[in-house]
């Protein structure tokens, strides 16, 4: 390329995508073309090559703004992706304006892009195809294992990239994902959540300071990859190819191996493969002979989840973006950070959280928040029971009715059944919200022994209230639909009936105000989750030393 004209001129992003849209463009004249773009890059798929121009964008943490930048970032990625995909990175290649005016690939013209080249690859290889497609067994994780170990112990280390594994150096990143964010509360995640992973993130550093600065003096800082996700693996029967490294900051790649590796272990957990995600951080454990990653684990999912929910938000907000792709940015967005949250205030094991406690505490109206911010499906005992009785769940019943449905045989037969649809729910997904006052000792200890057998988490949370407020919601009931069929006559009942779960552990267990303001009251037990998981993470530190 030594003999190209050299010019600050640039073509408009409207007219180089017109340019790449065409099949007359290129030199191999392809058959079709296939257009994708993230927030930073648009990637033209032509058989059987890919060019991928870098978007004329300054996200801060990402300076593509001149052509002299893409081009030396084009250079970069090319260099820094062959160690890992040698076969893949063809080149850089010019993109030239001709005395005509029109754009063109010939290279004694006058620059006025630059696109890296690539041999393209079969599309049912790349793994979250296979995935899809269910074709990812554990043999296939430990293939990529195997890869993977290979570059972590190939892959460069020393003090200057050490120095980035210090809090200082990390906590710019996840600062800097706060601020970036803080436009899009109200779009893709709500305040909630937002105040919570920032707090969840700010303790962490607190509480295992010593531990990162041990991280640094074991020498897992490497010069890894830094976006590691199942759309950068590639996995034929003969080979395995990870691209995509990240060449535009070395913040972001300069990385404790932990990092890297909850990455893809959380995008499994995305996709709804926890069996894949917990074998993968188990075999990486024993292929690196490092365990006490495990200890970061929850901490780099909710930073990594957290990045990707900024990513797609970015990518809705390019104006290039048509409205059905942005829909579908802005539901990823939303589905990321509510992961982040999980990990932030529950961690990585499935668990149940039981809403319980005394009529007209306002268990379903926290439950369904919960369930909203956690994108955790719901399970109400009031619904399960008129479902068993046949009647629609608004449906206000008769004396001799309600009788029969709140029986103690249907009682139980709800709760059963409530309990088996949590069970298989925690089966597919990372949690699930059961509604029900679970008045009793004997319900509660049958739902603890359940998961207790399948090794699931579970919590309590009791809602509390006073008589006077309870008084006045079931009086409102008389005048509005409601799902349950309690009355103000009821209460004395009920009370009495109650089994306050003094069995249950301290840690198993938190108690909600539901009289305080909701939003306040709402955000103060996120907080109690995230100190609640926090505590556990410093418990099992010292058991695992």
């Amino acid at each position: 390329m030594n003999n190209q004209k050299k010019t600050n001129g640039q073509a408009p992003p409207e007219e180089l995508l017109g340019f790449l849209s065409q099949k007359s463009s290129y030199p191999h004249h392809p058959r079709h073309i296939r257009f994708i773009q993230t927030h930073a890059s648009y990637v033209f798929i032509v058989p059987p090559f890919v060019y991928k121009i870098k978007k004329p964008v300054n996200f801060g943490f990402l300076d593509f703004s001149t052509l002299e930048k893409r081009k030396f970032y084009c250079q970069r990625e090319v260099e820094l992706n062959r160690l890992l995909c040698p076969e893949i990175y063809l080149g850089v290649v010019p993109i030239t304006r001709k005395d005509s005016g029109l754009l063109s690939f010939d290279a004694t013209a006058d620059v006025v892009e630059y696109a890296v080249k690539m041999r393209m690859l079969s599309r049912r290889f790349f793994f979250k195809r296979l995935l899809q497609r269910n074709r990812v067994d554990f043999s296939a994780v430990d293939r990529l294992v195997l890869k993977l170990c290979q570059f972590y112990k190939q892959t460069e280390s020393g003090e200057e990239i050490s120095a980035w594994g210090s809090i200082e150096k990390i906590k710019m990143n996840t600062d800097e994902n706060f601020e970036q964010t803080r436009s899009d509360i109200g779009l893709t995640l709500d305040e909630t959540s937002f105040e919570t992973i920032r707090y969840f993130t700010d303790r962490f550093y607190e509480l295992f300071a010593p531990l990162f600065l041990e991280r640094v003096r074991q020498g897992w800082i490497k010069n890894g990859h830094g976006d590691l996700h199942l759309e950068h693996i590639y996995l034929e029967p003969a080979k395995i190819c990870i691209f995509d490294r990240i060449e535009f900051n070395e913040r972001f790649r300069f990385i404790d191996v932990a990092c890297d590796i909850a990455f893809l272990a959380m995008d499994l957990d995305y996709n709804q493969r926890q069996d894949l995600s917990s074998f993968f951080c188990r075999r990486m454990a024993e292929a690196l002979n490092d365990f006490s990653f495990y200890k970061l684990l929850d901490f780099y999912k909710s930073y990594r989840a957290y990045v990707r929910g900024k990513v797609e938000g970015m990518t809705a907000k390019d104006p290039l973006v048509g409205e059905a792709k942005k829909k579908d940015h802005i539901e990823r967005a939303k589905r990321y950070f509510q992961l982040s949250l999980q990990y932030a205030t529950i961690g990585s094991q499935p668990t149940m959280i039981v809403v319980m406690g005394r009529v007209a505490t306002g268990k379903s109206y926290l439950a369904e928040h919960l369930g909203a911010k956690l994108g955790w499906k719901v399970f109400s005992s009031d619904r399960i029971r008129k479902e068993f009785a046949g009647i629609d769940p608004y449906q206000r019943t008769g004396p001799e009715e309600r009788q029969k449905i709140y029986s103690k045989a249907m009682s139980l037969k709800t709760y059963q059944e409530m309990v088996t649809r949590g069970l298989n729910e925690l089966g597919d997904q990372r949690g699930v919200i059961l509604d029900g006052t679970f008045g009793q000792k004997e319900q509660r200890n049958f739902l603890r022994e359940k998961l207790k057998e399948q090794a699931y988490g579970c919590l309590f949370v009791e809602l509390e209230a006073d008589r006077q407020t309870r008084e006045k919601r079931l009086e409102k009931r008389e005048h509005s639909p409601s799902l349950s069929d309690a009355r103000l006559e009821d209460l004395p009942l009920l009370d009495k009936l109650y089994e306050e779960p003094l069995e249950l552990p301290q840690e198993n267990i938190i108690k909600f105000s539901s009289t305080e303001p909701f939003e306040t009251a709402l955000k103060n037990l996120f907080f109690q989750l995230c100190d609640r998981h926090l505590e556990l993470l410093c418990k099992s530190e010292k058991q695992l030393g």
